[in-house]
């Protein structure tokens, strides 16, 4: 996205007073909502200036013409952008259920685009971006960046080459809708909003779904057996070998414990035997060591 500095680099006179500042608002509200009737081609200054009401030599001491407007309303489109972005970026919201967080988003969507000026600068990038001059095709690159960045957020297990992927496909497929849904009358619209939400349901659950991460972060059996009795690595090891196969003697504990004596291995086990682990059976370098029947998986 180019670098701009407000919608004021536009105005061929800067407003000093609170009145003027306002007449340069409604001449912005007013142009909005006749591009968005008529189309940009189809507007012409005293149309504007008709439903700003307001004269057609005060809308041209602020404006030299129509284009500088419609360059004024990207940069609002800019800002409402931004704004929805933060607001998606709370934690409450990223840690929302799934289809609540979902819902969240699309519902953002749904009050960017009922501004008028959102959804004629939206449309008319898509249809004849000759006009514009503060957004280009890196406008679309970061939004892809931001929703990368938030469903990293949601799932910070997902690699940066799965994220980037699914940021890119979510971007581009909404953007498509988006085009439709806005070019289309209010019913129709609400209705691709819908759809919207469902297509982001079905492709985002497997990877940002409460299931998955529930999944991701819950604890396994030996996680949590290893966290109450305070096990070292090895004897974590020696547990999953007695879970799997059903009992451990000394000769199997050496196999896998490299560079560490006997004795030590010996003191491992027994340790896990009185904090109640391990039973064991046998004598000597013949004990067999077993899970604690009483030990719940």
């Amino acid at each position: 996205m180019k670098d701009h500095g407000g919608f004021q680099e536009f105005l061929r006179h800067q407003p000093q007073q609170k009145r003027g500042h306002q007449r340069v608002e409604r001449i912005l509200d007013a142009a909005a909502e006749i591009f968005d009737e008529v189309g940009f081609e189809a507007a012409t200054t005293q149309m504007i200036a008709n439903r700003a009401k307001t004269a057609i030599g005060s809308l041209y001491q602020f404006f030299p013409d129509k284009k500088a407007i419609f360059n004024a309303l990207e940069l609002r489109h800019i800002e409402r952008v931004y704004v929805m972005w933060e607001r998606l970026f709370n934690p409450k919201v990223i840690q929302l259920p799934f289809e609540t967080f979902i819902q969240t988003i699309n519902h953002e969507f749904q009050e960017l685009f009922s501004h008028p000026s959102s959804r004629i600068v939206f449309v008319q990038y898509f249809t004849a971006n000759a006009i514009f001059k503060n957004i280009d095709d890196s406008f679309t690159e970061e939004a892809i960046s931001v929703m990368a960045d938030l469903l990293k957020k949601r799932n910070s297990a997902l690699k940066k080459e799965r994220t980037d992927l699914l940021a890119q496909i979510c971007v581009n497929i909404i953007n498509v809708l988006l085009l439709v849904a806005l070019r289309s009358d209010q019913d129709q619209r609400q209705a691709i909003f819908e759809e919207i939400e469902i297509v982001m349901m079905n492709y985002l659950r497997p990877h940002i779904g409460d299931e998955i991460l529930q999944h991701q972060n819950s604890e396994s059996p030996i996680e949590k057996l290893t966290q109450k009795y305070q096990l070292n690595e090895r004897q974590s090891i020696a547990l999953i070998e007695i879970i799997h196969h059903g009992s451990l003697n000394i000769q199997q504990y050496e196999s896998f414990s490299f560079q560490v004596s006997r004795r030590t291995l010996q003191r491992d086990l027994q340790k896990m035997v009185k904090q109640g682990l391990l039973i064991n059976t046998g004598k000597t370098n013949q004990l067999l060591y077993y899970l604690n029947p009483i030990i719940n998986l």
